[in-house]
């Protein structure tokens, strides 16, 4: 079944980029618009990225074997000595709004990898998709192939969101710079969708993965983000199992 990812009224605004938009971005060919990685990979990835990113936000606990929603973040951060800018904030933009919703009304036991498979259908990364668009970073281009199939690119418009974050995101793999929480879990996610190595072949494996397995950001969120990741490693693991017969090292 298909979440109901209703269109955004939410106003265009200045805030950073989120967890899902960031690794969108990443996914997108700049001069064709079209994914580098296939389409159920790309939604694993922004699954993924959408409950990290409430994990961060102190809006979600994930553990091993559950996920459970925060109303208030600030009992989160409170033994935080520098707590983000969001803890004393409730608020979400769209579509994390809607998946933290959908994630507190279920009323059954479900894991994150349980949840990340559930979001991972196209619904939620057309919702990023088009949270890109609003804030005019992409630009939708819709063409029909052979008169029969419906396609939808994304083309950047304002290209200085992923440029500055790739720079960040080589700083880290490449010059040594330190990790954030925003450049950890985004490498954690490429490595796991394969798409690291796209766009830094020349990287170490050894620096990618001590980038990709230390956890950086506040002490009272890192716990969750970093279950919120292996539960999209596993899901990319055994999708890929699925549909070759055996899984590959990462590395």
């Amino acid at each position: 079944m298909s979440e109901p990812f209703t269109d955004s009224t939410e106003a265009v605004t200045d805030r950073p980029l989120n967890l899902p938009e960031y690794f969108l971005l990443l996914c997108l060919d700049d001069e064709k618009g079209k994914l580098l990685l296939d389409g159920p990979t790309v939604g694993m990835g922004i699954a993924g990225a959408a409950l990290v990113e409430l994990a961060r936000r102190g809006r979600l606990e994930v553990t091993r074997s559950t996920v459970r929603t925060i109303e208030h973040p600030q009992q989160v951060f409170a033994a935080d000595p520098n707590p983000p800018a969001w803890a004393h904030s409730t608020g979400l933009e769209w579509p994390l709004e809607q998946v933290w919703d959908i994630i507190r009304a279920f009323t059954r036991h479900r894991d994150a990898e349980q949840w990340i498979n559930r979001f991972s259908r196209q619904t939620l990364r057309d919702a990023v998709a088009a949270s890109l668009v609003k804030r005019g970073i992409v630009e939708e281009d819709e063409s029909m192939v052979l008169w029969i199939f419906h396609r939808t690119r994304y083309r950047e418009r304002d290209e200085h969101f992923e440029h500055e974050l790739r720079d960040r995101i080589r700083g880290v793999l490449m010059d040594g710079q330190p990790a954030d929480d925003v450049t950890w879990p985004l490498i954690s996610l490429m490595r796991t969708t394969r798409l690291l190595h796209r766009l830094f072949p020349d990287v170490d494996k050894a620096h990618i993965r001590a980038a990709a397995v230390t956890p950086v950001g506040s002490p009272a969120t890192e716990l969750s983000m970093s279950e919120a990741l292996l539960a999209t490693e596993n899901a990319v693991a055994e999708a890929l199992t699925a549909t070759t017969g055996g899984a590959s090292a990462l590395d």
